[in-house]
Formats: structure tokens, sequence, C-alpha cells
């Protein structure tokens, strides 16, 4: 069964709305509902005096029409009275700040009494309804990382880093060794010497910020182990966590071996662009290589854009759709109900201020009748790129060019590419194997995993690797080139390179594009071919890319055009031609047209008419 809804927040409104509330979610075919995330303060208005009269009767409301729940522990937003009592749970901006009491995610992961406070309320929360067969899964907490909340630089977390540090590498001449702190005159004789990476006026080692970033990351999947372990010593429904679009903060492929599957919140985080959402879906089916929810499916405008523009109702229905063809296995609108208070009241829902059915509820239910029985499976294996979110890390701390961004500037335009020729994508992340592909890209990983490179060598379908890959090693220092299994791969030695003002030209024999960011002075080795040289820059006239065996390496950071060209040159052959998009599965194939416009596309001799925002299986 597909899991269709909408998150509900029965505390907002009149009691006696509850029971219609019910009737009309059943009326739009809504069959699964979430509540309870952000409800803390409604159980425990005052310390010790937990009473779940609100949401045992709004649960009976819902389930009388056959709704079924996902419970979310609610300690994204702890009640006032606990931040009054226990003001040293918050979270500590970089410049010492405590952030406000009022909103949400102020916790810090590390705080002992805000442990202490999770495990009493979360214990609650399963004691109640650990057995309950109306829950069907549990949410722990709530967008773990959102806001900024990852990094916090209070004592506690000072503290834990040091052991974290000592666990990780066991003595400080180790640690020395590894960050290069004789650099600066920064060598600790003691661990108590070290502090986290504050923000200040000069650039901290960066070997540290990378620990900090990893030390932060496992601080919460720690806290989260701890929702983890009381619920499954007393329930069997599974358990999942709301990751984020676009979100790198937190190493998400390690949190995922943590929940029962994934789920994620669908949001348009800024320009809207169809395939960065589709490749926030395939990453979220990469994660666990396994279908997934939508647990927050954006319903049309939100509220925290600096400009919150209106969607069409088709639209909603397209990402919806969209969704499922990417492998989830339902989808929850994020609200049933707009707000008409609160710090989310320019947020849309499902019906109106007063209740009323919108135009989107409507296209809702048409949506969701369509999908109910729509069998998910797994997408054919096609591509694949590679991540490691160390390099989002990596990236963010020390770079050739501050305007470059890994996400949208690397891996998205080969996703891109990879999407128009009409190839499915996954990605492959450290201790994965490339075997089952016919294309393996490796955008930009500053930090390579040496295994990875080994089953690479073995790879018989082609390469693609772009510039500054393998540049750093995992310590975040510069990877000192010799003769191995990454130079053996690629048959080129990088000399030198630099950061780009603007674009550059690159040219073969049979296309010029476009690339930017960086350039790389490559040297070409025995067995390796030039296919392209730079037309103009720093190392004009010189290898821009190169091709040993099936492996191409690019030089510098190519966009869409450029990457497509690449392809052409590498004699990929296109399996779909035009702007609406391809997906094959074992037993069927998708089509979708994510654009306010009629479009057609090309598969092989088929041509296939779409009209606007249309999803078709074919």
């Amino acid at each position: 069964m597909n899991w269709f809804g909408a998150a509900y927040y029965p505390e907002h409104w009149p009691r006696e709305r509850w029971r219609e509330d019910a009737r009309v979610m059943a009326y739009l075919g809504i069959n699964v509902v979430r509540i309870g995330e952000f409800s803390w303060g409604v159980v425990e208005k005052r310390p010790g005096q937990i009473d779940f009269t609100l949401l045992d009767e709004a649960i009976d409301a819902l389930y009388s029409e056959g709704i079924r729940i996902i419970m979310g522990t609610p300690t994204a937003a702890p009640p006032s009275w606990l931040l009054k009592k226990y003001p040293g749970v918050l979270r500590m901006d970089g410049d010492r700040r405590t952030p406000v009491a009022a909103g949400r995610r102020q916790y810090c992961f590390n705080s002992p009494r805000y442990r202490i406070e999770t495990e009493r309320i979360v214990s609650a929360y399963v004691d109640h309804y650990g057995k309950d067969h109306r829950i069907i899964a549990w949410q722990a907490d709530n967008e773990y990382g959102c806001h900024g909340s990852t990094l916090c630089y209070c004592r506690n977390c000072a503290g834990a880093f040091r052991e974290w540090l000592r666990e990780r590498y066991g003595t400080l001449d180790n640690l020395n060794q590894s960050w290069g702190t004789v650099f600066w005159s920064h060598t600790y004789g003691d661990w108590e010497e070290i502090n986290p990476p504050k923000p200040g006026p000069v650039s901290p080692n960066p070997s540290l910020v990378l620990d900090y970033r990893r030390f932060s990351s496992d601080s919460a999947i720690e806290y989260h182990d701890i929702h983890k372990e009381i619920i499954k010593k007393s329930s069997k429904a599974p358990l999942t966590h709301n990751l984020m679009v676009n979100f790198t903060d937190i190493d998400y492929r390690k949190l995922a071996r943590k929940i029962d599957f994934v789920s994620w919140d669908n949001y348009v985080a800024g320009e809207y662009d169809p395939d960065l959402q589709a490749l926030n879906h395939d990453l979220m089916r990469s994660l666990k290589k396994a279908p997934f929810l939508v647990m927050e499916q954006q319903p049309g405008r939100v509220n925290w854009r600096s400009v919150n523009n209106a969607y069409p109702s088709e639209q909603l229905a397209f990402w919806i759709k969209q969704s499922v063809a990417h492998g989830a296995f339902g989808s929850l609108v994020f609200r049933y109900r707009q707000f008409p208070f609160g710090a989310e009241q320019f947020h849309g829902g499902l019906l109106n201020y007063d209740g009323t059915m919108t135009e989107r509820a409507r296209v809702f239910a048409e949506t969701i009748k369509e999908l109910r029985n729509w069998k998910i499976e797994d997408p054919q294996k096609e591509a694949a790129i590679y991540i490691d979110y160390e390099n989002f890390w990596i990236g963010e701390t020390d770079n050739l060019n501050g305007n470059f961004r890994f996400l949208f500037d690397s891996i998205l335009p080969i996703y891109k590419a990879f999407r128009n020729f009409g190839y499915n994508v996954d990605f492959l992340f450290p201790g994965e194997s490339p075997q089952s592909y016919s294309f393996v890209a490796i955008p930009s990983a500053f930090k390579l995993d040496e295994d990875f490179v080994r089953d690479l060598l073995k790879f018989k379908g082609k390469i693609f690797i772009t510039a500054m890959t393998a540049q750093k090693d995992q310590n975040n220092n510069i990877r000192v080139q010799k003769a191995d299994d990454f130079q053996l791969l690629t048959g080129i030695h990088v000399v030198d390179f630099g950061g780009l003002e603007g674009p550059i030209k690159v040219s073969s024999c049979k296309n010029v594009f476009d690339c930017d960011f960086v350039a790389e002075e490559i040297e070409v080795l025995n067995g390796c071919q030039t296919v392209a040289r730079y037309i103009d820059g720093p190392f004009k006239g010189k290898p821009a890319v190169t091709v040993k065996e099936n492996c191409y390496y690019v030089g510098t950071i190519p966009d869409v055009e450029s990457i497509k060209r690449i392809f052409l040159e590498a004699s990929i052959e296109r399996k779909a031609e035009g702007s609406a998009r391809l997906l094959s599965m074992r037993s069927y194939r998708v089509i979708l047209n994510p654009y306010p416009y009629s479009l057609r596309l090309k598969i092989g001799e088929e041509i296939h008419s779409l009209k606007q925002y249309e999803v078709k299986r074919i």
C-alpha cells in the first residue's frame, strides 16, 4: 500500500473540528498523517505532568476514518519551561551568541541535560504508543541540522570533540602530524589546548575544520541513536527521520544506516529546477538503495523564502508523480490546513485558513487516486555519480575558488547531462561498487576513496572525472601525487592549477565549449591521449580533457552543455532527445514533462507528446 497524506496538527484546531477533518481526509483519499513532532509542550505543559489525552482523542478521530499515524518524537521544539529551567541546553553560535529560546532546533546535540530530557520524553511517547497498531511508523525528531543547527561551539561540544579526537588519533603526536600543526606554531601539547574552530579573522587549520564537521555530523547521529534505541525496544513500527533538500551538513549515508526507511522533505529551496528535485529523489533512494517516503511535500507557496511564489495546483500533481516515478512509496503534503497564526502563516496547505478545500486539495485527491496502486520498481542501473559527504565539507573549508559550489556547479551539471541523454542516475558512496553500471561520474571528489579507485580500474564502462578530484587526503591536506592507482586510472599528472575569474574556452576536434571556476595544468602520461585543449586561460594550448582507455579526465569544471559535448565525444548514445525526462524500470518506462507547456520526447524512433506537467507510464 502506498502512503498518501499530510502533516496534521490537531492541537491547533478545536476538538469539535477533528472528526470533520478526518472525514475530509478520507474523502480526499488520505490514508496516513504525521502528527506529534512539535507536541512536547502540548503533552507536557508543566515539568513532569505528561498527558496524552489530546493526541489520543485526535488519533481516535483519525482512525475512525481508517487513517493511520506516523508519530513524531517532539524533541525538535522543546517547551519554554524546559529552556527556562535548563538554559545550558541551548546551542551556541560561532561568535558565542546563544540562540533565542523561542523557535525550534535550538538545542545542542551534546548537551547532557538535553539528552536526559530526550530519553525521558521519548520513553513516555513510546511507552504510551509503542504497542498501538494505529502507529505505522515513527519519525525521530524533525530535520536534524535545519536552520544551521548542526554546528555548536559550547563547552559541551568542546569537551566531546576532544574525546572524539582522542579516539580517532590516540596520541597528540599523531594528531599534530596529521593536521600539520607546525604551521603557524599551532603544535598541541595538551588535549585541552584544542578548541572548536570558531569563525574568526583568519583561516583556521583545514584539518581541524574537517574533523569538526565530522564530529558535528557524528554528534547528530549519536543523538539520533537515543531515539532509535528507545523506540526499537518497545515498538515494531519502522523508524525514519525526515532528511532535507540540498542538505549536506550531516552525513546522510551514515544516518541512513540508523533508520528503517529514508524519508525527506521535498521543497523548492531556490529557483525551481525540476532536475534538482529529481536529483534529491535519486539521492534519497540511493542512500539505502530502496524506496523512500516524501514526508513533507510542498503544496504550493512556502513562508520561508525571500519571495514566496504561488505555484499552480497542477505543479503539485507533477511533484507528487515525479517523486513516485523516482522511487517514493508515498507523499505527505505539508500541510493539511493553513495556519492563521504562528511563524508559518503564509505557508500553503490543502485546506484554506477557514477550513474550506482549496483547488490544491482537489488536484491532490485526483493525483493520489491515480497513483494509489502504482507499483514501485527499482530503476534500471545505468549511470552512477560518486558522492562522499565529507567532500562537501572539504569544499566549504578550503578551495581554489570561493564561488564554486560543489553540489550546484559540479554534481548537478553532470546529473542534468545524464538525464538529458535519457539515463537513470543512482548515487554511489565510499565502499560501494560501480560494477553494475554503464557509466560512472566522479565530479570534483576532492578526497577519493582508494578502494573505489581500485574498483574503477576493473570497471568496463565509461568513467568521467572532473577537476580537483583526488586533490586532498583524508586530513584535508594536499595529496602529494605519485605513481598510484589514481594515476594508473587517469594517466595524468596535475602539474599546476588555479582559480578562474570567469569562463574559458576549451576546444576539441569537433567542439568548442565553456568551462569555469578552476583550470589544471595536465601532463599526459603513457597510454593517455589529449581530447581537448585550453584555447585561453592560464594554461592556453595545454591539455584540458584527456582519455586513457575508458577513463575521461576534465581538468576544469564544465557546464551542462559542455558535459553533453564530452559525452558525445565519448560516443555515449542518446536514449532520449528533448526537454522532457525519461525513467526506465524493469517492466515499464515513465516520461515526465515538468513545464507549463506541451513537449515532445523522442525515444529511439518513437515520438511521445506530453501535456503540461504530464507524467505518463509507457
